[in-house]
């Protein structure tokens, strides 16, 4: 018997996935970027996908619960030596071996935290050029780079590529780290690790900077993974927080069969560009209100008897919260969700108002999680929203 949630959608996933690529990858000579001008040519056959996915999905010798597990457990304890985007940014932008003094301030002064070598650690030691594995080698903790090995731009928003291992293995762990984040949605964080020479003393030579990166647009690369294999993860450096949420979005999968959907952050400037202070105002909520029109939506309350908001003029819907705004306010920990699109919904003026401070009872819920929050719309159908 499945323990949780996760691992149901683990056992999913792994048996689609190998299901996939054993389907997909032929025979075929890969060409891997080695520099900006140089690559190497890795010969990959049909016969070796099977002991590459005993390697990567396997649960021979550890379930592979527990190796996701042990993923977001080891990527929590590293989160607070991380740096911020934009600092991390400007060490990328050094591109040099040797941190001088000026230039560690100057990181710091942006948000950096330059952490000395440390040979016990996983992440704060030199290794070669690659990727940090987790436990049996079955997904990318960490991608390490050093001095001008720099052959990919990050560009302004904090986005890079990162180039396979030159073997099937490795190349085939990069879309499965993939895959994971679209079955299970929710966001695939490692980290991204840069190291530079300072001496502080004979045995304190070296320090490191590193951030937390996501995986973004995964699903360009999982519809035929035999066009795809040998193409590079495409990473984002994220705040920290982001990478919190990551975390607990994660472990709100397990310990729990619950038929509860969950769903995948939405991301964090589309939050902000449609919490509550901003859909109150007339123009912004009026796209939602006449969106909700025109595709027949309806009231989730009972007292109007699941009015369509069709027949309603816009001044009569209103904007409701699951949990309250009063109710947050009695616990602060609330106040910084409390206004997200995940958090409100449509509704008729009638029934928002019979709510009062009360929590939507088991129908009201059911009813709202049927229809839809304004975080659910926005996932789905953004584009629309937006022109209506």
């Amino acid at each position: 018997m499945l323990e949780s949630k996760l691992e149901e959608r683990l056992a999913n996933s792994t048996k689609d996935f190998n299901k996939k690529a054993l389907s997909e990858i032929k025979d075929h000579d890969y060409k891997i970027p080695v520099t900006k001008s140089t690559h190497k040519t890795v010969r990959v056959k049909k016969s070796q996908i099977s002991n590459s996915l005993k390697t990567i999905t396997s649960s021979k010798n550890t379930k592979l619960i527990d190796d996701v597990k042990s993923h977001f457990d080891s990527l929590e304890q590293y989160i607070p030596f991380c740096s911020s985007p934009k600092s991390f940014q400007s060490a990328w932008a050094l591109r040099s071996e040797i941190l001088t003094r000026d230039a560690a301030n100057r990181l710091v002064n942006e948000g950096a935290q330059v952490v000395p070598v440390n040979k016990k650690s996983r992440i704060f030691k030199t290794d070669e050029q690659g990727p940090e594995l987790g436990p049996q080698k079955r997904l990318v903790l960490g991608v390490r780079h050093s001095k001008g090995n720099y052959d990919d731009n990050l560009d302004s928003i904090g986005s890079f590529v990162y180039q396979p291992p030159n073997n099937t293995t490795g190349m085939l762990r990069f879309r499965w780290c993939q895959y994971l984040e679209q079955n299970l949605q929710i966001p695939f964080v490692l980290i991204a690790i840069m190291w530079f020479e300072y001496r502080i003393n004979k045995n304190l030579n070296q320090v490191f900077v590193i951030a937390p990166a996501k995986i973004t647009n995964p699903e360009i690369d999982l519809k035929n993974l035999g066009e795809s294999l040998h193409h590079p993860l495409k990473l984002q450096i994220i705040e920290r927080d982001e990478a919190y949420d990551a975390i607990r979005l994660f472990r709100s999968l397990t310990g729990s069969n619950m038929d509860t959907e969950i769903r995948k952050q939405l991301d964090p400037k589309l939050a902000e560009e449609w919490m509550y202070t901003q859909i109150e105002k007339q123009s912004k909520g009026n796209k939602i209100k006449n969106w909700a029109k025109k595709i027949d939506k309806s009231c989730p309350g009972t007292l109007c008897q699941h009015d369509k908001f069709q027949n309603l003029r816009n001044s009569d819907i209103a904007f409701g919260h699951i949990v309250s705004q009063n109710w947050a306010s009695t616990f602060p920990h609330n106040l910084s969700s409390v206004h997200h699109p995940d958090n409100l919904y449509l509704t008729c003026k009638r029934c928002n108002s019979q709510l009062l401070d009360n929590f939507p009872d088991n129908n009201l819920r059911r009813e709202i999680l049927e229809r839809g929050t304004i975080g659910d719309w926005l996932r789905e159908f953004e584009s629309a929203i937006r022109d209506s």
